[in-house]
């Protein structure tokens, strides 16, 4: 054979084979092959439209009386008073022996504010401490209520006599008030008492907003059979704040932070089929709860950001109440700004790990929180649509998916 004819059999033996590779759905890089060419899916749906969805928000992980501060406001909207109460001992350990109180003197109380979060206004400003007509319990005191079924004789508490006022001539962080009272004669009645009834931290003046991060009680107290007083300094045993008007009451909303501090939980069934497409064995890129902001709430709404923490949940939310074990939480924060939550932008929480998850191991169920980190930092807070509200402000779950091929290519 001529040379020309083997180069024209080697041509057509080449095309032949290359014709062959194209027509074999299972030949190396081949288009045709089942399941190369799987479409990847970008599916949001609604609350309403999953098989399964509940949500809820839970409250009372953290009250006015377990805060890291006291709120005292005198506004045309809110007003707040700080109470608070000192156990004074009437026993002092020194480094030889324990001995009874003879007298107390130079008595003072020392305030300090967070003057990022205060907002003054005008001055001079006079805060005072005033005694409370009645014993208030920190834990259940309310505007309307010294303790649970048990009303002031005027709302706000019962203000009698003046302990000690001071004047903030301009912005400070700390503020010192010596007593306007007997000091030995006021300390052994709250000695005697175990601090008595209490006392409120009010303001006199301009509108103004003081968070009190702590107060500390100093005196000199001279012990039984000695000359030389022993220097005292003692925080306050038990502190709270009461607020007119009070927080509303959780509803259906989704409620994240406030006092008491709120936390939303919400379990739900991914669903098998997305669209005409098959979610169960699929590969998950990307998955996220999207939660809808409604109109601020007034007059708490959150005026600084919020972090959030997106939280494992233990146990059944719905079952278990409050006290439902949390487990881990997402190393990274969700931050709530209240500028871009007054317009309406959607928060996002990632659960793409959890949704992959479910794929896998046949669509178990999901259970998952969000939670102010930490928690009781702040007095306002933020509400999202639930299960509950209108479509447009139901909460949202959004996959992106590539569906399983229908079988494996050898």
């Amino acid at each position: 054979m001529s040379g020309r004819g083997l180069a024209a059999l080697v041509t057509m033996v080449v095309l032949v084979m290359l014709a062959a590779c194209a027509e074999d759905p299972l030949s190396l890089g081949s288009e045709k092959v089942p399941g190369a060419g799987v479409e990847t899916r970008d599916v949001t749906i609604s609350a309403s439209e999953l098989l399964s969805w509940r949500d809820t928000t839970l409250t009372g992980f953290a009250r006015p009386s377990t805060a890291p501060f006291v709120y005292v406001s005198a506004e045309t909207d809110v007003s707040s008073r700080g109470l608070a109460r000192f156990n004074v001992p009437d026993t002092i350990r020194t480094f030889v022996d324990t001995l009874p109180v003879a007298k107390f003197e130079e008595v003072e109380f020392l305030l300090r504010f967070d003057t990022i979060r205060s907002e003054f206004t005008t001055f001079p400003l006079t805060v005072k401490l005033v005694e409370l007509g009645e014993r208030f319990e920190p834990h259940d005191a309310t505007w309307r209520e010294a303790a649970a079924g048990i009303p002031w004789a005027v709302p706000g508490g019962d203000i009698g006599v003046e302990i000690a006022s001071a004047v903030l001539e301009a912005v400070s962080d700390t503020l010192l008030m010596t007593p306007a009272v007997a000091e030995d004669s006021l300390m052994k009645a709250w000695q005697r008492a175990d601090g008595g009834n209490g006392f409120a931290i009010v303001l006199d003046g301009p509108e103004t907003k003081l968070w009190v991060t702590q107060m500390v009680l100093r005196y000199d107290p001279t012990l039984v059979g000695r000359t030389l007083p022993v220097p005292q300094s003692q925080l306050w045993e038990e502190h709270a704040f009461i607020l007119d008007p009070p927080q509303p009451l959780t509803g259906t909303e989704l409620r994240v932070g406030g006092l008491p501090a709120s936390r939303i939980y919400f379990e739900f069934v991914p669903p098998g089929i997305l669209g005409e497409a098959g979610l169960e064995g699929a590969t998950v890129s990307q998955a996220e709860v999207i939660l809808q902001p409604l109109a601020a709430p007034d007059p708490y709404a959150a005026e600084r950001s919020i972090q959030a923490r997106k939280i494992s949940l233990l146990a059944d939310p719905f079952e278990a109440g409050e006290k439902t074990p949390i487990g881990s939480g997402d190393l990274i924060a969700t931050t709530l700004d209240p500028a871009r939550l007054r317009e309406g932008e959607p928060v996002r929480l990632d659960i793409t790990l959890l949704m992959a998850r479910a794929v896998r191991d046949s669509l178990r169920r999901i259970r998952i929180g969000l939670r102010a980190d930490p928690d009781a930092q702040a007095l306002g807070y933020w509400e999202f649509g639930s299960a509950e509200s209108p479509p447009e402000f139901q909460p949202q779950v959004r996959i992106v998916f590539s569906s399983a091929p229908r079988f494996t290519v050898p």
